[in-house]
């Protein structure tokens, strides 16, 4: 239940943030926040992150329906595990969902959080895959800093015994 209401909080997050962005920059494009450092520039995204796999649409759409099966199925199948590891994967959730919602209605994903300094900036992005990096990094980097925790994590709980 946790994992889902995770997700469920990240895409509410993700599209009223990307309808408000829209609705208020579209004729003018963005706004700076921090002076050189980050603004507000509507950016539409036919591919993945950075991009990449804009000539093959379907083909992304596809991948991330599978992803999100896959996240549902290990959501399912972790639902033992520590509540931090159902957080993370809800947050991995629902930044795909997020993100697939745009695709499937307009075919691209709108980005608009640019960071950079100067003229050094980083590629644009949204609260949906702020969701997805956040929740990847912690995940991974819980299972390096202790490989063995994973061990429990699909296992059922303990049955008493009569």
């Amino acid at each position: 239940m946790l994992f889902f209401a995770v997700a469920a909080l990240v895409v509410i997050l993700d599209q009223a943030s990307k309808r408000v962005v829209w609705e208020t920059f579209k004729y003018q494009g963005g706004t700076d926040v921090i002076d050189g450092v980050l603004r507000i520039t509507l950016s539409k995204n036919k591919g993945a992150v950075f991009g990449i796999l804009s000539n093959v649409k379907n083909l992304l759409l596809v991948v991330t329906i599978i992803s999100i099966g896959v996240l549902i199925y290990f959501a399912y199948r972790m639902r033992f595990a520590p509540a931090h590891k159902r957080i993370y994967l809800g947050l991995i959730l629902g930044g795909a969902f997020g993100n697939l919602i745009d695709r499937l209605a307009a075919g691209e994903v709108l980005d608009f959080i640019d960071m950079g300094i100067g003229a050094y900036r980083w590629p644009t992005y949204n609260v949906a895959d702020i969701a997805v990096t956040v929740g990847a990094v912690l995940l991974i980097a819980g299972y390096m800093l202790n490989p063995d925790s994973h061990r429990d994590d699909i296992a059922p709980p303990p049955r008493e015994t009569p």
